[in-house]
């Protein structure tokens, strides 16, 4: 039997950059990858940035859209808002040109009641996109429910026609079918350990095989990316309500401001570091920190209780946030803080002057919460998955210098730090790492090994 299906999973929380390794395995013109295959829902965002830095935001569709050549599936575990469907066809258009996609018939419709439903029944945490109302009346057969109907080049297939087109792919002893991955593998429904901060669905290589009514005979490998510090949504939604949305194992819970001095210093962050600075925190400071501070920001540091909270109990890191989010919510990333003593890094740049790597959601814009890697939670994602290679993404958050550096591992130097940080993740987990993704353009990574593998014949 002919092993050509490649599977790319998060192994971590959600937003590891899975699009980015689809997009850039899509374009490898040594790789003829003949079909590409999806079951997201629109809770699901992925980001392909370009080389030219230009981003596009793939739901529904395949990313590996972006290889002109590829034919793309959207699979039975799908589910489709038509509103942001049909804006997601035109953004995605320059890449799918006039090819046809291929929707299984069992694509169920996202409506209004479904969102509703969400909203009035979800407690722990949602983007509130109606993907659980709709599986829901999908598993209970819900006469209400409708199905995907053709729009332009998105056409539906019955069953035995889906199957048929793919498996001409599958059965290709010279192309390659890529999985897609939605979601991340601390979100599934059963095998997290996080219930109910979790998504609606089971996120694995054997449910995206499942998904798609491929055997796990045919699979070749599967990549799983993962990041430095996983994260989770935001516990405050778009209207100002708190919603707590769960942890992430043992780790602890990190703020950007941390990320962003580390990795400046080629350090690790951990509790109390801040603390090793000289402060110039003074109370005028903080009450204008705070008075200046958007009222979502200062829920997201101190809760809903913000408004009792006392200028002298404001800690270093609180304050260092507040002004991170004050010059964010400006759209301001690179700022002088008044408030710490920063050595000169960089001749370039003035004495104090921080980057800001946070990140908002694909889908709410609401900033992520970031937290220290918990290896017990990706070892066990490891054992349920059993990737080939990890694809290390985000590593720029470890040491800023290495911002958009390519090429090959043996071209790089690497501190102890990070070399002792690569041997105890693969000792950790068994599985090697094959890359760093070291920016979000495509192609902005340091090849460690291989990531393909050759067909199996």
């Amino acid at each position: 039997m002919i092993k050509n299906v490649i599977a790319v999973i998060d192994g971590a929380a959600g937003s590891c950059g899975k699009a980015k390794v689809v997009g850039e395995i899509a374009t490898d013109k040594n790789i003829k990858l003949g079909a590409a295959v999806t079951n997201c829902m629109p809770n699901a965002g992925h980001t392909f940035v370009n080389e030219k830095g230009e981003p596009t935001i793939f739901r529904n569709i395949p990313v590996s859209s972006v290889n002109e050549y590829t034919k793309l599936f959207i699979g039975p575990g799908s589910a489709v808002d038509m509103e942001v469907f049909e804006e997601e066809y035109k953004q995605v258009s320059k890449y799918v040109g006039n090819r046809k996609i291929y929707v299984h018939e069992m694509v169920p419709l996202i409506v209004q009641r479904h969102k509703q439903y969400e909203k009035e029944h979800i407690k722990s945490g949602s983007t509130f996109k109606g993907c659980g109302a709709v599986t829901q009346e999908k598993v209970i057969r819900d006469k209400k429910l409708e199905f995907f109907k053709t729009f332009k080049n998105a056409v539906v297939c019955s069953n035995d026609e889906w199957n048929e087109r793919l498996y001409k792919h599958l059965d290709n002893p010279y192309e390659y079918v890529i999985l897609e991955g939605a979601q991340g593998c601390d979100l599934d429904l059963n095998h997290s350990g996080n219930y109910p901060y979790v998504t609606s669905r089971n996120v694995s290589t054997a449910q995206l095989l499942a998904d798609s009514g491929i055997s796990p005979e045919r699979l070749l490998q599967t990549i799983m990316v993962i990041r430095p510090f996983p994260i989770r949504i935001s516990n405050v939604t778009k209207t100002g309500e708190i919603i707590y949305t769960g942890s992430y194992g043992k780790g602890d819970e990190l703020t950007w401001t941390q990320i962003n001095l580390a990795s400046m210093c080629g350090g690790y962050p951990f509790r109390g570091d801040v603390n090793f600075y000289d402060s110039y925190v003074t109370t005028d400071k903080l009450k204008k920190l705070f008075s200046h501070c958007p009222e979502v920001y200062l829920k997201q540091i101190f809760g809903e209780n913000y408004r009792s909270k006392k200028l002298d109990s404001i800690t270093l890191l609180e304050a260092l946030e507040l002004e991170r989010l004050i010059y964010k919510s400006k759209g301001i990333s690179k700022y002088e803080t008044q408030l710490i003593e920063l050595s000169v890094l960089d001749s370039d740049n003035t004495t104090n002057t921080i980057f800001d790597k946070s990140e908002q959601t694909t889908v709410t814009k609401m900033e992520r919460r970031v937290f220290d890697l918990d290896i017990n939670k990706l070892k066990t994602n490891c054992k349920i998955n059993t990737p080939s290679s990890l694809y290390l993404n985000f590593f720029q958050h470890l040491e800023s210098d290495f911002q958009g550096k390519i090429g090959n591992f043996e071209d790089y130097y690497f501190n102890r730090y990070l070399r002792e940080y690569f041997n105890w993740i693969e000792y950790e987990t068994c599985i090697p790492i094959s890359a760093l993704g070291t920016g979000p353009k495509n192609n902005e990574r340091i090849l460690k090994k291989d990531l393909i593998k050759e067909i199996e014949k």
